[in-house]
């Protein structure tokens, strides 16, 4: 067995990550030599426990394992990547527990090695989601990629903000098989996302999405990206599992501010608080990065491409009603009274507004500007 099918084979078993593999590399310098180890000879292996060892001394045919999980990958248009494999991010070469196998659909390019991680929580508010969005959607159009993982929330709204520039592109990890989507309501996203970038496991194809796999997954979130942006997060959310491993590989952390009424903004706060870079726009990030051409291909595509709509070609009561609203959701309610229309005229302006890529609605008949 050579060295790609051996790594397949012991990564298969669900059993080895990457600690156990380096303990198992100290004494079997020709990884395949593995196989033909007693149980006792594994179990005394640095971080191997008896259970794992007996499934790995109890694989009857490795080989043919590996041979079937490769045939259910082509068919489903999905690479395995194994170290050294010229397509295995770079990005990953240098952390401290890196992965030794990836599972991939879509297209992982070379200019994906510029990234920014945006994360936050499951339940953003409609300022969060208005956030995400636009914060994704400027980054690349500076070139960038953005890079999340697929959860619900903040996650899904960065694909999402990146999708929604032409040239955008966007990366996911997830932490289950790429054959177990989790969430399953992101199957259309995700469908997205392979059209402009790549979906990343280094699980099996049908892992299930353990509890234990997430915190493992953001090391790559953080390990892939040169920083990591919290749009949204309370204190004990999951995002700072992202953040420390984003300290630990030494990439700068951004907090995007929020109403000091919200809780989903007391996590992003606390970072401010800790030394994390404050964001009120993408300047602020490619700053920080020292990026000059980044903040120039923003500010030009920004110019050129951004929003062709002016406030001149508008009519006096879209006009009007613009300036009623605000980046926070300001309900139908209060437009009616404070413009003055017959709601049924309002409706229609605001659809119109709506079209021309000037307000968005949120969730509760509310509208803001974007």
């Amino acid at each position: 067995m050579n060295t790609t099918y051996a790594l397949l084979a012991l990564h298969l078993t669900g059993v080895i990550g990457p600690r156990r593999l380096k303990s198992a590399r100290d004494a079997f310098p020709d990884i395949s030599d593995i196989f033909g180890a007693t149980e006792e000879q594994l179990s005394r292996l640095p971080d191997w426990t008896a259970p794992c060892a007996q499934k790995v001394q109890s694989l009857k045919d490795p080989f043919r394992r590996v041979e079937q999980e490769l045939e259910k990958a082509e068919a489903q248009g999905i690479t395995a990547l194994v170290e050294g494999n010229p397509e295995f991010p770079k990005a990953f070469e240098h952390l401290y527990d890196p992965p030794f196998v990836l599972w991939r659909i879509g297209n992982y390019l070379p200019e994906d090695e510029n990234a920014i991680a945006v994360i936050g929580c499951r339940k953003p508010s409609a300022y969060g989601k208005q956030a995400a969005l636009r914060l994704s959607e400027d980054i690349v159009k500076a070139g960038y990629t953005v890079v999340s993982g697929l959860a619900r929330g903040i996650d899904s709204l960065a694909h999402q903000g990146a999708l929604n520039y032409p040239k955008g592109r966007t990366i996911a990890f997830l932490g289950s098989g790429l054959l177990n989507l989790y969430p399953p309501e992101n199957k259309k996203l995700a469908r997205e996302i392979i059209e402009r970038g790549a979906i990343f496991s280094e699980y099996p194809l049908m892992s299930k999405p353990l509890a234990l796999h997430f915190p493992q997954r953001n090391r790559l979130i953080s390990g892939a990206s040169k920083g990591v942006l919290v749009v949204e997060a309370k204190k004990d959310s999951g995002s700072f599992i992202t953040v420390d491993h984003a300290i630990d590989q030494g990439k700068p952390v951004f907090a995007v501010p929020g109403p000091i009424t919200h809780t989903e903004s007391e996590g992003a706060h606390a970072l401010i608080q800790q030394g994390a870079k404050l964001v009120m726009g993408v300047e602020d990030i490619f700053h920080e990065l020292q990026d000059r051409r980044a903040e120039t291909v923003f500010k030009a595509r920004k110019t050129g491409t951004g929003n062709p709509v002016s406030r001149e070609s508008l009519t006096e009561e879209e006009n009007k009603i613009l300036e009623k609203l605000t980046y926070s959701p300001v309900h139908v309610d209060i437009l009616t009274r404070e413009t003055q229309m017959v709601l049924r005229r309002l409706n229609e302006l605001l659809l119109t507004l709506e079209m021309k890529g000037l307000i968005q609605q949120a969730p509760g008949h509310s509208y803001f500007k974007i």
